[in-house]
């Protein structure tokens, strides 16, 4: 009788082991990770506006995953160089690149041999927010407003000039956006850069130009530009007089976006827990301060409304590149 029941007691431990083996290898993951560094790739060069804002992010960030967090600069064709060599690290979440439209939702559509898949190659893994882009011409352009230059632009015989800060860029991709929702016809002018393009618009080289806000600030200060519209869901802060392109009739309300990503496989857990830490950090005061500074504004979503984000950003630029026929030489 006493080994019957010292069977049936092991048999008990037993099962109730195997119930609860799945539910305790996810919670020993949770709580084990991270235990070392965290590494972020900038795929873009050291002092840009991302490798700045990320910078000052990794003092919080260590702070709320208990380990260093480390950036690690690999620029170079679009940002995807280091965007594949983040693809090509282990799944453990001690990988994370610094995504951005360019780098994940237009170069692969404009490349002719794309390095990666961004759906496939990626899981995202939490948001920092959208860069908004101004719209902007020369102070002494006879447009006063948008609404008079897009009737200047359909009047003229010849096709108006735009300027981008390069072939591909998300600058000239907006435009190719803005260009399909208004039917205008914009010839486009690539320049190496923003500090070229602002050299042309200024000496009014070109009819418009597009770039972050904040360079366009310093001249608008000078009184040497002026800002038309802004890619935005509704007025900037510091800019409480200059409309969005929706109060024109324009559906487009974003500039382009940037956020943190994984290698595919990533554990869910883990990329839940890294999500807190980089949502918390966005609140940071700090930081805030710095993304306000740069014009950038702050968006935050769960990891699963970011994916389907991510997801449907690849997509929406891909379409404007596709009827734009947007191509660049690798």
């Amino acid at each position: 009788m006493t080994h019957r029941l010292n069977r049936r007691s092991a048999l008990f431990v037993l099962g109730a082991s195997a119930c609860a083996a799945s539910p305790l290898a996810a919670w020993t993951q949770t709580s084990t990770y991270p235990s070392r560094p965290v590494k972020i790739i900038m795929p873009w060069t050291a002092g840009g506006g991302g490798d700045v804002l990320v910078r000052a992010m990794t003092a919080s960030m260590a702070q709320r995953l208990g380990q260093p967090v480390i950036v690690e600069n690999r620029p170079g064709a679009i940002g995807t160089i280091g965007s594949l060599a983040a693809a090509n690290s282990a799944a453990d979440g001690y990988t994370l690149v610094y995504g951005t439209a360019d780098s994940h939702s237009i170069a692969p559509h404009i490349l002719k041999v794309p390095p990666y898949d961004s759906k496939k190659a990626f899981v995202a893994v939490a948001p920092i927010g959208f860069t908004p882009l101004a719209l902007m011409v020369h102070a002494s352009h006879p447009a006063r407003n948008f609404a008079q230059f897009m009737q200047m632009a359909k009047d003229v015989k010849t096709p108006m000039t735009f300027g981008s800060w390069g072939q591909g860029s998300s600058g000239q991709i907006v435009m190719e956006a803005l260009k399909q929702k208004t039917k205008l016809d914009l010839l486009h002018v690539p320049y190496n850069g923003t500090a070229p393009l602002m050299q042309a618009q200024l000496a009014s080289q070109i009819d418009c130009a597009i770039v972050p806000v904040l360079v366009a600030d310093q001249h608008v200060k000078a009184g040497t530009v002026r800002i038309l519209a802004v890619t935005a869901r509704e007025r900037l802060p510091g800019f409480p007089d200059t409309p969005i392109l929706k109060e024109f009739g324009v559906e487009l309300d974003m500039g382009p976006w940037l956020g943190f990503l994984a290698p595919a496989g990533t554990p869910t857990d883990v990329v839940n827990k890294l999500n807190g830490a980089i949502t918390a950090t966005l609140q940071e005061p700090q930081v805030a301060e710095v993304m306000k500074k740069m014009t950038m504004v702050i968006q935050q979503m769960s990891p699963s409304a970011y994916q389907q984000f991510y997801n449907s950003e690849f997509d929406r630029w891909g379409s404007y590149i596709k009827t734009a026929k947007v191509t660049v030489d690798q």
